[in-house]
């Protein structure tokens, strides 16, 4: 699994047993293989519409699916086992662009400006696409397949959004088998990038789940803190930084009157809308009003709680009694964003890490895409159209067969 942080490359290994509800799992190592510069920065510049090129979109497809091949070889190596007794990889990709509710698409090009393919000069031309939901993730899965000889199911996105789907969030289903329970109502919110959170009413089946993404985790954060430090540091470890600012009331006000933060759910959103030139003009403006670094930070850090803390009143608190909040991914060890999110909820509701449950937060995500990957080749549907917005439950990912 990587992100929309593009931080690195998260490996679990885990025996699985059984499929659908019956599902059976044991972690037996996990590790996360970073990015160098080089390749997150080119992660990064392919992820931006004016920068990422075809020819970069197709190298580093290849790239990446060598990384993700030396990633599997590695945590197989961390647990002492073989690769070629490694039954099969899950793995999700890495997303460079996502629409899920796309306007029409139009593109101008220069007039005069030359055209290679054409070989000659053109007064130029527009053209125009449909609204198409559509997604990519690279990471190319025939070269894991290659390279560890073990088959591999990978792009699990786009029969999602086939199907009508916004291809997101995907990990409810997970949740569904590892987190139901019929006495309590739980929460499963990870903060990534982006934070999402599953809704598992007590005694809930499929199709009671309630799924979608609230808005910003990490992203803005790790941004701010780059931007705030010089590039010395990529994200706030523990929230310490932000603890030594103070909120800004009129940006935070600002902040959560973003028009995605009302949109009811299904809903997904991503780095197109909160990602580096969001936080960049955030940051612009708020210091060309005087606003000091830190308070910046320690603002941006309430905004990703209270973006939780809203979604959890405005939509699932008036019909959903929940007992507890099960928190993972990085946020998770951002103390300060947490006490944000306990201060802004109602403290009835308990909040533990994932760990209370014998997972590590940073495992959740690829874990999920390993059961996830058990599902295809058990040819289960393995999304949840009430979450998505699918017309219906479909099997995702491809599968290619490792070496006979």
């Amino acid at each position: 699994m990587s992100g929309t942080s593009a931080d690195g490359i998260d490996a679990c290994l885990v025996e699985i047993s059984g499929n659908g509800i019956h599902t059976k799992t044991n972690v037996l190592a996990f590790e996360t293989y970073p990015y160098d510069k080089t390749t997150r920065t080119a992660i990064l510049d392919t992820c931006n519409p004016e920068t990422g090129t075809v020819d970069k979109v197709c190298q580093l497809n290849f790239h990446l699916g060598k990384l993700f091949a030396n990633a599997a070889k590695s945590i197989a190596n961390k647990a002492q086992i073989a690769i070629h007794d490694i039954d099969l990889i899950g793995s999700h990709g890495q997303t460079i662009y996502h629409i899920p509710n796309p306007a029409t698409i139009k593109k101008t090009e220069a007039r005069g400006q030359k055209s290679e393919a054409r070989g000659n000069n053109f007064k130029g031309e527009t053209w125009d696409l449909p609204h198409i939901r559509s997604t990519l993730q690279i990471g190319e899965p025939s070269v894991i397949a290659q390279e560890t000889g073990v088959t591999t199911v990978a792009d699990f996105r786009p029969r999602d959004m086939a199907a009508g789907g916004q291809g997101a969030p995907l990990v409810p289903y997970v949740d569904f088998i590892l987190f139901r329970d019929k006495e309590r109502g739980r929460a499963l919110q990870n903060i990534g990038g982006i934070a999402n959170v599953t809704i598992l009413p007590k005694n809930c089946g499929i199709n009671g789940v309630i799924a979608f993404d609230t808005g910003p985790g990490n992203m803005i954060i790790d941004r701010i803190t780059e931007l705030v430090t010089n590039n010395t540091h990529h994200f706030d470890e523990g929230g310490k930084l932000a603890e030594r600012g103070r909120i800004h009331d009129s940006l935070l006000a600002a902040l959560l009157a973003h028009p995605y933060l009302s949109k009811p759910p299904p809903k997904t959103t991503g780095r197109e809308e909160f990602g580096k030139s969001f936080a960049d003009n955030l940051y612009k403006d708020a210091i060309h009003s005087g606003i000091k670094d830190m308070d910046i930070l320690a603002t941006v850090t309430a905004f990703t709680a209270h973006s939780i803390a809203d979604s959890y009143k405005h939509w699932i608190l008036p019909n959903h009694q929940m007992s507890e909040i099960i928190i993972s991914g990085g946020g998770s060890h951002n103390d300060t964003l947490i006490k944000f999110l306990r201060q802004y909820l109602e403290p009835t509701i308990q909040i533990h890490s994932i760990n209370k449950f014998g997972i590590s937060p940073n495992t959740k995500e690829a874990l999920a895409f390993a059961i996830l990957a058990n599902e295809t080749i058990s040819g289960n549907p393995n999304n949840i159209p009430i979450a998505t917005g699918a017309s219906e439950a479909v099997v995702m990912g491809k599968i290619i067969p490792g070496k006979l």
